[in-house]
């Protein structure tokens, strides 16, 4: 054989042997994150993806009744309070379904980013990373 064919040769195997090599360290690291993420103590309906939370549970009623109930990996926001939602924080950044705490308030204002908007119970509000949230009219959780 002549020099070239035995270079190609030898080039292929190790560019063979380097895949290999990073698909085991990728499903190692990935087994390891899943790990992580199944011994995190947030609530059965939140999934945590890259240090952004994801609510899986959207409803807001259960049997007719509202679904207010705090649960585990829920926050609560104070009126008046400011929080920010943080990757490894208290508030995660990420997709949260608004809830008011009394059964009786069907619409609340929250400051999101500076700005002022009324939300209804059960609305969506998703948060970046750094993102100020502030509960105006009413006490609120985020599920």
């Amino acid at each position: 054989m002549r020099l070239e064919i035995i270079v190609i040769i030898v080039l292929a195997v190790l560019l063979a042997a380097a895949c290999i090599a990073l698909i085991v360290l990728a499903k190692k690291r990935r087994a390891e994150k899943r790990r992580s993420e199944e011994n995190a103590s947030f609530a059965e309906d939140v999934k945590i993806k890259g240090g952004v939370r994801y609510s899986e549970d959207g409803a807001v009623e259960r049997d007719g009744q509202a679904n207010i109930t705090f649960q585990k990996g829920d926050a609560v926001l104070a009126r008046g309070e400011t929080y920010t939602a943080e990757r490894g924080g208290k508030l995660l950044p990420g997709t949260y379904t608004v809830l008011a705490v009394s059964e009786n308030v069907q619409s609340f204002k929250l400051r999101v980013g500076g700005l002022v908007r009324t939300y209804a119970h059960g609305d969506t509000l998703v948060l970046a990373d750094g993102e100020e949230v502030c509960a105006v009219s009413c006490a609120v959780i985020l599920r």
